[in-house]
């Protein structure tokens, strides 16, 4: 039985996932997909353990995001703005947008000119 193999040492691996991954070992593939069903009862239990854990959480994040769009915590601070604006109104907020990210660009570049010069 071959199991899922992950790098421990991924500087971005959430810590969560680490100490699961370092304590659990995941089946790649059940035993049931193999048609093996000459494994050990431990084996079984193990696969339909972590199945039924794995359908859990699925279950558990679609009750979730139910949950959240109903709050609106998926929602944008301004959605109830964009969702009423034309075509020409999103074409000025971009240009406007684009304007002041340059604006922010220049300002950032000339900070650093006069940090190097001091």
């Amino acid at each position: 039985m071959q199991c899922e193999e992950v790098d421990l040492n991924d500087p971005k691996m959430d810590p969560l996932e680490w100490s699961v991954r370092k304590t659990i070992s995941i089946p790649k593939i059940y035993y049931w997909e193999t048609e093996n069903y000459n494994v050990s009862f431990r084996t079984k239990v193990w696969h339909r353990f972590i199945q039924a854990a794995g359908m859990s959480l699925r279950g558990a994040e679609r009750v979730g995001e139910v949950i959240a769009n109903v709050l609106g915590v998926n929602a944008s601070r301004f959605d109830d703005v964009t969702a009423f604006m034309t075509d020409e109104e999103w074409a000025q907020a971009e240009a406007n947008a684009k304007r002041d990210k340059e604006k922010r660009q220049a300002y950032l570049k000339e900070k650093e000119s006069r940090k190097d010069v001091v």
